[in-house]
């Protein structure tokens, strides 16, 4: 990967690398502390950082014609983008450890309660998958990461009414999917 970089830097114009290197000193710890607050995972942070730093060397040209008030909020839909990514391949692998082997009696186990618990889980999850990929990440930073509309706000770049907005509108539409698919919603 370093030498990725170094062969990218030397056939680059010097305020194309100065531009970069302002880029990465301002923007790093934060692009890596978002990334691991979705992915929670160090590695995977830092892979979905680097991968956005070669986006943004390879997209140098754009992003050094965009407004300095864009540069920002630019990068971090270029980290978005390369965190769902890594998401994405995660679901296609299951690790061993994350599988629950649990001896259970035959007591404590009731197996039509845990197809219930699933079909249930699998709806949601199916009528979420319906939602864009921006909504997807909207609901993530809010009920996953816990973050407040004000936090929303900053990181989006959009008022915190216009975050609380944009929730309702979402909830609504996840409501939607859910009822269409026989889901009974009544929590969300």
């Amino acid at each position: 990967m370093g030498n990725l970089i170094i062969l990218l830097f030397g056939v680059m114009m010097d305020d194309k690398v100065d531009f970069i290197n302002k880029i990465f000193s301002k923007m790093n710890v934060k692009m890596y502390n978002i990334s691991l607050n979705i992915l929670k995972d160090k590695f995977d942070a830092e892979e979905a950082v680097s991968q956005t730093f070669l986006k943004i060397i390879e997209n140098i040209e754009k992003i050094s014609t965009l407004p300095c008030s864009q540069i920002e909020p630019y990068c971090v839909v270029i980290l978005k983008n390369e965190t769902m990514n890594i998401i994405r391949k995660r679901k296609k692998i299951i690790y061993v450890e994350n599988v629950d082997y649990i001896d259970r009696s035959e007591e404590d186990y009731n197996i039509e309660e845990e197809y219930l618990e699933t079909v249930d889980k699998e709806q949601l999850l199916s009528c979420i998958n319906k939602l864009s990929d921006d909504e997807k990440f909207f609901l993530h930073l809010r009920f996953v990461n816990e973050m407040r509309f004000k936090d929303i706000s900053e990181l989006l770049k959009i008022t915190e009414e216009a975050a609380k907005k944009r929730s309702q509108r979402i909830l609504e539409k996840l409501r939607l999917y859910c009822e269409e698919g026989g889901l009974n919603v009544s929590n969300i």
